[in-house]
């Protein structure tokens, strides 16, 4: 479950130090359009995401989990022979569809296999592998882009080599909603308002993080030709931070709620983000790019938390499915966002310090809230 985690992150961050490398051999193509091949995943986990959710709790998690790692790897191999951004953007479509499956699935499962304060440790664990998982990913795409653009995607069969593993000791868990007609028709009430801010800061939190693999690498070589190893180097700080926090998340967590770590993250990110928009040199960018993984890096495991704890078992897959969809469709709008305010503020280095004001603004609109409405989650 834990490597199945790191392989949702691996969909965009190897090859994200190859996206210079294949601007250069599709020159004819605009930047926003090779930008996308890095994302498009993300926009297929955005739409397939609540279905795959639905289908997990219809009718049982292993199985589909086991298709959509044999979809994962071949798909995502195949960016490796391609030689047509059509193709290839068509290719990571469907990768995106399978992880779609994996994420929701993965998380569903520590949901039914975990309670209390384990269940709340593995939920750090998780995210700090999928953290870590892109630092290590991100650096050996890093080494193979400087060998070849295509060499990243030949990582991607990970997905195929797991597959035996996986369904050696992966069970069904009882009690998912189609083991009885009386448990599947009981009814269940589902927080509404609580689940739709979860999900938004989901989203910006991931719109956020992503600027660091999707615009850092066109920041860095505007200073000039940089190689695609200090470029991985460079992504996988924020990574690296985000996994450590992540990773502590259940040893802290007993002390903070879920309202003070969101407003303590957002303001962790803003300084990281100020950092890298006010400075021109590269060692400095990634003193900014740690500094926001260290804000960001407790997001998914405190919104999954959060989640957890007000949704009902039968409902979770399809809760944890719309969770997954907004988390990565922040993904997928993080370049397209981006690309017009570019416009407006006429540099990258303004945008990222634009983000480091509406960070500012989200975390005290949380604070508010965490006093007014949303009292009882200051509790949690």
């Amino acid at each position: 479950m834990l490597f199945a985690s790191t392989m949702t992150v691996m969909s965009g961050a190897i090859i994200a130090p190859a996206l210079p490398g294949i601007s250069r051999h599709f020159p004819d193509q605009p930047q926003v359009l090779i930008q996308l091949i890095l994302t498009i995943p993300a926009l297929m986990i955005t739409l397939f995401s609540p279905l795959m959710g639905y289908l997990a709790d219809r009718f049982g998690r292993k199985k589909l989990l086991l298709m959509m790692l044999f979809i994962y790897g071949f798909a995502g191999v195949a960016g490796f022979f391609i030689d047509r951004v059509d193709l290839l953007l068509s290719s990571r479509a469907f990768m995106g569809i399978a992880v779609a499956g994996i994420l929701s699935i993965s998380t569903t499962l520590v949901g039914d296999y975990f309670d209390g304060h384990e269940r709340v440790r593995f939920l750090g664990l998780q995210s700090s592998c999928m953290a870590l998982g892109g630092v290590v990913f991100i650096n050996l795409g890093g080494i193979l882009s400087d060998w070849s653009w295509r060499g990243p995607f030949l990582l991607y069969l990970t997905g195929v080599l797991l597959l035996p593993y996986a369904l050696a000791v992966l069970q069904e868990p009882k009690n998912t909603g189609i083991t009885s007609s009386g448990i599947s028709d009981a009814p269940v009430t589902v927080d509404y308002w609580r689940t739709g801010l979860a999900y938004f800061i989901a989203m910006i939190s991931m719109m956020m993080f992503y600027m660091f693999p999707a615009q850092l690498p066109f920041l860095l070589s505007q200073s000039g030709e940089i190689s695609g190893l200090l470029i991985g180097i460079a992504l996988s700080m924020a990574a690296l931070t985000a996994s450590i926090v992540a990773f502590g998340y259940g040893y802290y967590k007993p002390f903070l709620s879920v309202m003070t770590i969101y407003i303590l993250g957002f303001l962790l990110a803003a300084a990281g983000f100020l950092v890298v928009g006010l400075t021109t040199s590269y060692a400095m960018a990634i003193v900014g790019a740690a500094i926001s993984g260290l804000g960001l890096g407790a997001f998914m495991p405190n919104t999954t938390t959060w989640l957890m704890r007000i949704t009902p078992q039968r409902v979770r897959g399809r809760v944890f499915g719309g969770f997954t969809s907004t988390f990565f469709f922040g993904q997928f709008v993080s370049p397209v966002v981006v690309a017009p305010a570019l416009i407006w503020l006429d540099s990258l280095r303004n945008v990222y310090t634009a983000m480091a004001i509406l960070c500012c603004l989200l975390a005290a609109a949380l604070l508010i809230l965490s006093n007014t409405y949303l009292r009882a989650d200051s509790q949690l």
